[in-house]
């Protein structure tokens, strides 16, 4: 899949985040960007419903493939996501909606996007199928305040 040369996070939803880390750090050698919450964070499912995620995320520095560790408040939208597996692959496109609906077309579900289907997703989209990992199409024009994000210690 073309789609895979742009993958640039390995992300894990985690039931708490700081054993997390501290795991990762252990075994990996990991260190970490400043945790960021989101919460509430608009999301929409395949059915068109805005859902609210609440979440707290934080990155790996190293790289290129960064580990992204993803803490979920149970009940909130990205119960939707452990449905396909705690893990999934981040990857950089130019056009979330072109690349999602290549992989709708390709047999992928929708499970979560950053806006409606008729947005084009917003900046984000998650989509599955039963042979595969997770991806998460991100819009490269978010780059750089990623790159920022990763950058930062405090």
């Amino acid at each position: 899949m073309e789609i895979l040369a742009g993958i640039f996070h390995h992300g894990v939803i985690v039931d708490n985040l700081e054993e997390a880390m501290a795991q990762f750090s252990a075994t990996m050698g990991c260190t970490w960007t400043p945790v960021r919450t989101f919460d509430p964070m608009p999301v929409w499912n395949a059915a068109g419903e805005q859902l609210a995620a609440k979440l707290r995320v934080v990155y790996s520095h190293q790289g290129p493939l960064r580990m992204e560790l993803i803490e979920s408040v149970p009940g909130s939208a990205y119960d939707a996501m452990l449905v396909h597996g705690r893990s999934h692959l981040g990857v950089w496109v130019d056009s979330v909606a072109d690349s999602a609906a290549a992989m709708l077309a390709d047999g992928w579900e929708l499970v979560l996007g950053g806006a409606p289907a008729d947005q084009g997703h917003g900046a984000i989209a998650y989509l599955a199928r039963a042979d595969a990992p997770v991806i998460e199409l991100v819009a490269r024009a978010i780059a750089p305040m990623m790159e920022d994000w990763w950058a930062a210690t405090e």
